[in-house]
This record gives structure tokens, C-alpha cells and sequence, in this order.
């Protein structure tokens, strides 16, 4: 687990990863989001742990909102509550649901990666993945697309296995492109990669505009 010496702005995100931390940094000059303090709390494991370790921070009395980003992994439902635990178990404020802010001393919210899908019924609910599927979704519709999907299939047709198939079509899709070939997600993001006005990052976008 990694943090900072000191807290250095009023709006602090936490974030999973340094992937993460290198996408929403870009996310936030997009936008010209300033007074942004981006951290990342390392895995999983140590988001607890960290928001534990918080008030001990040079600068924490200075926070006026706090925002959270973790991956859904495999199960949306279990990413939510375990966010909620861990805030719970840090005597913070517990928003009642995702991209929601629980309003108190210090303003806090989580956003749980990829977001959104809408279900049979036409309502909008968590989905599964990480980060990685929220950029997938937002290069998806690109022209070239089409050509990561046959890459893929020609290679299982050679007995490949591909065991992390969104992880696979991403990278491919990277290498396709002269500015982004070889570059971890984080460094694509700021190589401009994404198209920061799609439809998919508009929750995490309106939350971060919010702190």
C-alpha cells in the first residue's frame, strides 16, 4: 500500500492502481479539473487499510470531498459492498448507492469500473470488469474495430487460448494505432487514447465535476 506524505488538496480520488491513477489524471485535464488530488490505495485489499490510515495525513483536515474508484471484478454486487465495509470500518460517511455522494463533514462517493450496462428491462446496472472493459466499451465503435474481432477469432482457430479476452482486444487495438502501440492503459490515456466525451465515462465524469 502506497500514500502520500501529505495531502496537498481539498478533493481527494482514490484510486486502484497506477493505470487508474494515470487514466483519471488525463480524465481530469480533459476536463480542466483542478484542486484533484489523485492517489492510488494499490489493490484491493488495501483500500481498508488505507482510509484507515487517512486522518493520520499532514493536510487531511483540509478534505472537503472524497471520491473512491475500484473495478467490479467479476461481481458488481460484492465490489459495492466491499467499499461500503471499508468505509464503514473507517467511521466514514456510506453512500447509499454508486456515483452517489453521501453528503457530511466530508463529501464522499464511490464509482465502481466499467460502470453501467442497461439490462432486459431497459435500467441501468452495474456490470462486471475492470478497467480495462470501460475503455474497450469506448473504442468498440471505432472503424477498426472490426479488425481486432478477426485477429482474435483467427488466432483461437490456431488453438490459442485467449483466457482474458478484453485484456486481448484492448492491447490489440493499441497496437494498431502508430501513437499507442505498446503503451500500458495509463499511458494511452495520456497519449489520448479515449474519447473522454463518450457516453460510458459521462457517471464517472459527472461525479468528479461534482467534488
Amino acid at each position: 500500500m502506497t500514500a502520500p506524505e501529505k495531502i496537498v488538496q481539498s478533493k481527494l480520488l482514490l484510486v486502484e492502481g497506477v493505470d487508474e491513477k494515470n487514466f483519471f489524471i488525463a480524465l481530469c485535464a480533459e476536463f480542466s479539473l483542478k484542486d484533484i488530488q489523485i492517489v492510488s490505495f494499490g489493490g484491493i485489499s488495501n483500500l481498508e487499510p488505507y482510509l484507515k490510515l487517512l486522518p493520520s495525513l499532514e493536510g487531511y483536515e483540509g478534505i472537503k470531498s472524497i471520491v473512491i474508484v475500484r473495478d467490479a471484478e467479476k461481481d458488481p454486487d460484492k465490489a459495492v459492498n466491499h467499499v461500503k465495509k471499508s468505509l464503514k470500518k473507517a467511521n466514514l460517511p456510506v453512500a447509499a448507492k454508486p456515483f452517489e455522494y453521501a453528503k457530511s463533514v466530508i463529501s464522499i462517493a464511490f464509482m465502481i469500473s466499467p460502470g453501467f450496462v442497461k439490462n432486459a428491462n431497459g435500467k441501468n446496472v452495474l456490470c462486471a470488469g475492470t478497467l480495462e472493459n470501460l475503455c474497450l466499451d469506448i473504442v468498440k465503435d471505432n472503424s477498426t474495430f472490426d479488425c481486432v474481432d478477426k485477429y482474435i477469432e483467427c488466432i483461437k482457430s490456431k488453438g490459442q487460448k485467449v483466457k482474458r479476452l478484453h485484456k486481448t482486444k484492448l492491447h490489440t487495438y493499441l497496437s494498431g494505432k502508430d501513437n499507442f502501440v505498446g503503451l500500458k492503459i495509463g499511458e494511452a490515456s495520456k497519449a489520448g487514447a479515449w474519447n473522454w466525451n463518450h457516453d460510458n465515462l459521462k457517471p464517472f465524469v459527472d461525479v468528479i465535476k461534482t467534488m
